[in-house]
Parts: C-alpha cells; structure tokens; sequence
C-alpha cells in the first residue's frame, strides 16, 4: 500500500463504543479459588471468535461483551462511565473532555508500539495514549451486481454516472422499493455527516486545498461556511429526483432496514459498511459488491475507513482486573487477535505495524483504491459528527436551509452553541437502561416515563414502546440534557379512546418481537402505566404470547367500556407502517391512509408533548422531593 497516499480526515467513527453496568470489583484475596475474572466491554455486536481466543488464552478470564445499538453506544456510554456505572474496557470513539480522566494511561504498555506511529499520534491526548484503535471498516456504495448486469446497467465510475444509473433502475423499475426510492441512507446523524464528508473526499480532501483547510480545522480557524455546503449536494440531488427517501432523516422513523431491502432486490445502492455488506451477502441469493467515493472532476475514486471503535481501560478497576484488560489488549494487539475481531466485524484494514490478514475480505470493487493507497481514514471524536450529522439532517429533511445549518456549525465549533444546562429535578437512585431491558421486561425507567406520560396526560393508560427509552437516569440532579439522552426522539404524545380487544391487541403486537435474527430484542415491547400484563417468553420457533391483562388495580378489562390511552403519534401511523415504522402497531392507526383504520379507535386529542418534555414536566411538578420509580409487578414473564 502507498502510505503516502493514506490521509486522516477530521470526522468520527461510524461505530462507538460505551459502557454499561456498575462493576462490581473482586481482588485475589476475597475472589474463590477457581473463579474466573470476569471482565465486560460493550460493543455493536457479540465477539465470538475474540470471545474465545482470549478465554482459551487466558482461562482465568471470562469476557462478557453487551450487545448494545449504536444510538446508545454515542453517548449513553460515557454518561454511564461518569456515574459509576462504566464498563471494565471503555468502548469509545475518541472520548474528548472529562471523560478522559476516567481512562488509564496506557503509554507505557508494550502493545502500544505494535500500531502505526500515525493513529497512534492521533489517539494521543496530552502525550498520554489513553486508547487503541480496532481495526477499522471500509464505506461505499454498496451495489446489488446481479441486477446492474442482468438489467445491463453501467457500473459507475464518476457521480454523474451513479446519478445516470440510478435514474435509468428507477424509470425501469429497477432494485425499486415499494415507496419509489432506490438509494438509501439509514438516516442517523452519524451516518449522514460520514456520507456527507465522504462525497468531498475525491473532489477536495484530496487535494491541497482541502489539506489545508482540515489543519485549520485542526487549529480552531477554518470555517464550514463557504466551504462544505457542496457536501449535501449529492444527497439533495437524489432526494430532488426521487431516488432518494428523506423520512428517515426526520428523526422521528426507524432507521432503514437496508439489510432487509438489499437482501431482497428492493434497494439498489446503499451507502454503508462492508460488515453491512457481509450481512447482505449471508441473507440473500443476489451478488453484491461495493463501489468506492466517486469524482466529478477527473479525481481518482477513494475509500473511506474507520476504526471500529477505540479501546482503553477504566481507570477505577482494582489491580487484578487492570492486569486482565491489559492481557486482553496485548492479545488484541496481536495478529491473531487482529484476526479473530476482524472476523467477528468484518472489518477490513488493521493498524497493526506489518500486519498481514489470514483472510480476503476487501471488496473487488474496491481493492484497486486499497491497492494504490486512496483511502481515507476517519479517527477523531464522535460529538462534533453527532452534531455535524444533526444539522445536516434538518437540510435534508427540508427543516432548515443549508446556510443556517452550517451557521449554526460554526457556532458550534466555537463553543457559541452549547447546551444549556437547566436543573429539573433529583431522583433517589440509579435506573439503568442496560442489556435492552426496556425492550424485554419491566424496569424503574420503563415505568417513570409511561407514569409521567399518563399523568400529565390525564389518560387511564399510557405506553411507552421500549425502542423510545435509550439512556439512564443516575442518582442526585437531572439536568434538561439527561433527559435528551432518555427519549430523544421528536414523536408527539396523542390521546386515544379504545376498547379492551384494541388493548389486548397492542400489548400482543408490543410481544411479537422480542427474539429477532439480529438477537436484539425489538423497540416495540410496551412499558405500561394504569396496566398489568403477563406473558409467556419467547424462544427461537415461538414468539411470546400474551398471558393475562388486568387494569392497575387487578381489575379485568371490561369488553364494555372505553379507556382513555395515552400513546405517541408514532405508533398511531403519523409517519406510516412501512419499513416498521409504527412498529407494527396498526391496532391504533388513526393517521396512515396506506392501512386499514380500526372503527373502534377515536383520535380523542393531540399534544405538543414529546416524551422528553412529558418527562420534564413530570419531574418539575415533583420537584419538592427526590424522584423515585420502582418494580411493582407490572410486566411479568411466567412458564
């Protein structure tokens, strides 16, 4: 590889990492004879074969990764980290400010030396070395090859070319999904400004121009605007000519299934991962590869990677479990340790010095770009791209115009644009979102936010589905901005009349989905306030069934009468049931043309409450006293 031609941009990983439960620390003298060290991480997906290879190198070890979203791994992880609550290796993306301080000086480590001198530079905080980075993923365009060469279509070599294809496969209805559209983003604010930095790469970054501005980023002194406004000119163009969905950058749908779309032929482009590429490959019978950043000025084609994640180590860990996540790094920082993620991840690109994969996974479409050394690597922290991604998104999705995007990027660069930090209240204790235990049972923050929504609503029942609650609650002040990090989501609270079949109904859809291939369990497992409920749990050939629902009280459900319920637009059809947005709640649908609406539902009123606010005015109102939730028996899981 020509390493003159490997540039480092100024972006953020795509995948982040976190922290997670509280860890409950076991030196030798107190720790049995024969007890294994357990040490936790939290990552995107299971390790499996890394899992192994460090329990079988070091058998006194155990391993426990949490499987956790990458919505929650932005910035859930560092908040659980500050209180107390971090993971024993810190998943992150390059954590900035005083999350640092909780983080072990790994400068003296010999693993250290084992990565190249250029990340390792770019890791380094204050001369300190705090993390090492995973190996890293490759982003394009992923294609599905079978339908571009039966259909004759021209694989692209410039971005005029992609557009031309794309307008050729949706006029022939070509890799076509139901709504029209035959390009896809996932829509997550991270994916975007990764996107949209990518499609500058050929025709700026490359060149000295755009070296230049990126060392002045580096410094505090370039700006975005006047700049890279022309790096949503390819995402406006596509939405422009309907090729394009821009819903999902709303904030207020699911991300798109594209695993789902590609797999099946109903998407022909999407901008993602190889690991997203790998998965396609697994689940469909189509070929597919991967196209690389394209030109529209004579530029060659560049790739775009990033490491997976950076590791370091909690810093509060007593001697002996330090010892285990320092022989757990060494191990990673070796070639077979290298191999043994990459095979979990499918990353493509090792910082290791001299290190050689033991398995091809570089796209055909893209190897000639690795060959010759045009690919970007993307290493620094993840809060300015969360927020770059953001605003890009409002553009996008027509809420802003790309001037006061950029301007208010600007703003945030120079610190003009914080958060305000507004007190709402305290509570007693800790109450964790953690293992998706919103998504599966019944928790103390599953049942604060349905009591706040039913309350201040003045309804019989509320529900809250689980994929809504994405962060914790730590004890002592909650400040607005913890509440962001709980339901950031901009869905609206509306208020329904429904029978007790309709209810039955939901609290069986919000069941349906609690084992899926991906082995997280879905977002539409419901939190309930003014209910009880029951039910049998679900294995990999039965889904888990509805036992039993009573009202708060014990009382049955009478088939008679009509209850007041309180739940988000959401769920109701505000934005459709199409690529399971809605989560499959077409029980309450009283906005969606596109599905049959139920007689026995009436839209009783909307509200400007989002669960965020709902939760803020709950708080406020109870503000005298420390704020307390607990387990009542609500949601119960029975043989």
């Amino acid at each position: 590889m020509n390493y003159k031609k490997l540039l480092c941009l100024i972006l953020a990983p795509m995948c982040l990492g976190g922290c997670s439960s509280k860890n409950a620390e076991t030196s030798s003298s107190s720790r049995a004879q024969g007890e294994k060290i357990v040490v936790s991480m939290m990552f995107t997906n299971l390790l499996p074969n890394f899992e192994s290879l460090v329990e079988t190198t070091y058998p006194e070890i155990d391993l426990q990764v949490e499987k956790n979203a990458i919505s929650t791994i932005d910035g859930e992880s560092e908040r659980r980290l500050r209180n107390g609550h971090g993971t024993d290796i810190v998943t992150s993306s390059l954590a900035t400010g005083d999350i640092l301080n909780h983080l072990a000086d790994l400068s003296a480590e010999g693993f250290i030396s084992s990565y190249e001198s250029g990340i390792m530079l770019k890791t380094s905080r204050d001369g300190k070395n705090l993390f090492i980075p995973l190996p890293a993923q490759y982003y394009g365009y992923i294609y599905n090859e079978t339908l571009v060469k039966e259909n004759g279509l021209e694989i692209p070599t410039t971005q005029e070319e992609l557009i031309k294809m794309l307008g050729v496969a949706k006029e022939k209805n070509i890799g076509v999904d139901e709504n029209g559209y035959v390009f896809t983003v996932d829509g997550t604010p991270i994916t975007t400004a990764t996107f949209a930095f990518a499609n500058k790469i050929p025709d700026f970054f490359g060149l000295s121009q755009g070296i230049k501005w990126l060392d002045g980023l580096k410094n505090g002194e370039a700006k975005f605007t006047g700049t890279l406004e022309s790096s949503l000119d390819l995402p406006l163009e596509l939405i422009d000519k309907g090729y394009l969905n821009p819903t999902p950058f709303t904030g207020v749908t699911n991300s798109v299934p594209i695993l789902q779309k590609m797999s099946s032929g109903q998407m022909l482009v999407a901008f993602d991962s190889v690991t997203m590429l790998n998965d396609i490959r697994k689940d469909s019978s189509y070929e597919f590869d991967m196209l690389p950043m394209l030109s529209n000025e004579g530029n060659p084609a560049w790739t775009v990677s990033a490491p997976a994640a950076y590791l370091g180590i909690n810093n509060a860990l007593s001697e002996e479990k330090t010892d285990a996540c320092r022989k757990i790094l060494t191990l990673l920082s070796s070639p077979e340790g290298q191999d043994a993620f990459m095979l979990d991840n499918g990353a493509g690109y090792s910082y290791l010095v001299d290190y050689t994969p033991t398995s091809e996974i570089v796209p055909e479409g893209i190897k000639t770009c690795i060959d010759e050394g045009y690919n970007y690597n993307i290493s620094i922290s993840n809060d300015f791209m969360r927020y770059f991604g953001t605003q890009c998104n409002t553009v996008l999705c027509a809420q802003k115009e790309v001037a006061d995007a950029f301007e208010k990027i600007d703003s945030y660069l120079s610190g003009g644009d914080e958060q305000v930090a507004t007190l709402i209240g305290t509570i007693d204790h800790d109450m964790m979102v953690e293992n998706y235990n919103v998504r599966t049972q019944e928790t103390e923050i599953g049942n604060l936010v349905a009591d706040a929504v039913r309350e201040i609503n003045g309804t019989d029942i509320a529900v809250v589905n689980g994929g809504s609650i994405r962060g914790s609650l730590y004890k002592g002040d909650v400040y607005s901005y913890d509440l962001d990090y709980v339901c950031p989501y901009g869905n609206k609270i509306i208020v329904l009349e429904v029978d007790a079949q309709t209810i039955r109904d939901m609290l069986e859809n919000g069941l349906s989905m609690m084992i899926q291939e991906n082995n997280i369990p879905g977002g539409r497992f419901l939190n309930v306030s003014g209910l009880k409920y029951s039910f049998t749990p679900a294995t990999e050939n039965t889904p888990a069934q509805l036992v039993d629902v009573t009202l708060a009280d014990g009382t049955p459900l009478d088939d008679n009468a009509v209850y007041t319920i309180a739940v988000t637009d959401y769920m109701a059809g505000k934005s459709g049931y199409e690529d399971n947005n809605g989560d499959g709640f077409t029980m309450l649908n009283v906005y969606s043309d596109g599905t049959p609406k139920p007689e026995n539902v009436k839209l009783v009123r909307e509200t400007e409450y989002t669960l965020c606010t709902t939760l803020e005015e709950y708080m406020i109102k109870h503000n005298d006293a420390a704020i307390t939730s607990k387990l009542e028996g609500r949601i119960t899981s029975v043989n």
